[in-house]
């Protein structure tokens, strides 16, 4: 797998060479035709190798080592930092995780992770807590309660659950709903996959836009006991497998009209829906339109909801390890900078571990338990050599010492642990708060 990726890094960094020197490429990243018209210390390549370095420490300790790195005596300032990010378009970060997102999947081919043919997404939403700046008040809003407005943004992510690669993924307005979010990006999903929902997002809207789509779109969604009528009805009978006829509401028709579909109260959509009880007793209703119940049993669906979990764990280490609240600017540029820069980062993580499959196979085999990789260490690991991969004109060597740190540091997995998920309030007054039980490792 390290000869994939060898050739991803080499594709992402001929992107960002020509995002530097292609005037017309370059014109479609920055915000004037003067920026980075000039040679400066602080080239659109060192910017962007700043922000993907993760620099969550003081500034003058972050520049103070990138150019370390670089053997250049003289850093460049904080301030000159400053002027130099805002003229780079957060989109770059967007557009340059594309390009990773498409090279993966074409490069590693038949070796990525599928089920029963599909690619197997996890949509879901969550939120980002911000910095209280007027700017960023007004930009992406406040949550607000009896006691506090909390300037907060809305975050959503299509994670590929078996790879564990993020393949969109943007920031948002706090109003903004996850609903309406996910309905507008329908397109955007992959027409091989398969995308897994949580009990926030079934409706009519979103399931007519995954059927209907030019070519149709898979999913699975988990549905609230009283989601419809028909819902209802279906709790109480003794049916645990049926499909239905679903017919538009008239909230539904509003929301597929401005999106230019003609629906009537009379419009229906086919849904197979699926009554599971689990463990904890709990009644699980999932809606499919995996028609084919021979092909598609029951007890696939139930664990193809359970896989869903992956993109709630990705959250976790986005927010923990990876410090994803934790900005190195204070305007909304920089947040959405180091918000897009981090998932790349994350997946480009995800894309080394992978160079350790093998070697956790065949030890795995003389363990107890499985082993995976400590994720933690490894960011440790690839701060600073992150930097190394995109500004040394050989990565392989570098690939592989990085495969051998990641291969040095496991965990066990320890099967059939559950966890009760309980709600945190965060200590709003301080600096940074971890969430869980491990130490900073950037």
């Amino acid at each position: 797998m390290v000869e994939a990726n060898l050739k991803i890094i080499t594709e992402l960094k001929i992107v960002l060479e020509e995002v530097s020197s292609n005037k017309e490429v370059k014109a479609l990243f920055i915000n004037s035709k003067e920026s980075f018209s000039r040679e400066r210390k602080l080239t659109i390549q060192r910017l962007v190798g700043i922000i993907i370095n993760m620099p969550k420490r003081s500034l003058s300790i972050e520049l103070k080592d990138f150019f370390d790195i670089l053997n250049d005596s003289k850093p460049a300032t904080k301030g000159a930092f400053s002027l130099q990010r805002s003229k780079l378009l957060p989109v770059f970060f967007q557009v340059w995780n594309a390009f990773l997102v498409d090279s993966f999947y074409r490069h590693y081919g038949d070796k990525t992770k599928r089920w029963k043919g599909f690619i197997l997404l996890a949509v879901d939403g969550s939120t980002a807590n911000l910095i209280n700046k007027k700017d960023v008040v007004d930009f992406y809003g406040t949550w607000d309660n009896q006691h506090f407005k909390t300037p907060m943004a809305r975050i959503m992510q299509a994670y590929d659950v078996l790879n564990d690669i993020t393949v969109l993924s943007d920031i948002y307005p706090i109003k903004i709903s996850e609903k309406a979010i996910i309905n507008n990006r329908v397109d955007n999903l992959f027409s091989d996959s398969l995308t897994l929902f949580d009990r926030g997002f079934p409706s009519y809207e979103l399931m007519y836009l995954m059927i209907n789509s030019e070519r149709p779109k898979h999913f699975v969604i988990r549905c609230k006991a009283d989601f419809n009528t028909e819902v209802k009805q279906f709790k109480r009978s003794r049916n645990n497998n049926k499909t239905i006829e679903l017919k538009a509401t008239s909230h539904a028709i509003a929301g597929l009209l401005k999106k230019g579909f003609i629906v009537t109260n009379q419009t229906s959509i086919k849904v197979r829906i699926v009554k599971i009880k689990l463990p904890s007793g709990e009644i699980e209703i999932l809606l499919t339109n995996l028609y084919n119940e021979q092909l598609y049993t029951i007890d696939d669906l139930n664990y193809l909801y359970g896989m869903r979990w992956g993109i709630e764990t990705s959250y976790g280490m986005q927010k923990n390890q990876l410090q994803l609240e934790q900005f190195s600017g204070h305007r909304v540029i920089c947040i959405q900078q180091d918000f897009h820069a981090s998932v790349f980062v994350a997946n480009l993580q995800s894309l080394i571990n992978k160079q350790c499959e093998d070697y956790l196979q065949r030890t795995n085999i003389k363990r107890k338990y499985n082993h995976k990789i400590n994720r933690n260490v490894s960011w440790g690991a690839l701060k600073n050599n992150i930097v190394k991969l995109f500004f040394n004109n050989e990565p392989l060597d570098l690939l592989l010492n990085l495969q051998h740190v990641f291969e040095r540091y496991t965990e066990p997995i320890r099967p059939g642990r559950q966890y009760l998920r309980t709600a945190k309030v965060k200590f709003r007054r301080g600096k940074y708060r971890t969430l869980t039980n491990y130490k900073r490792a950037i």
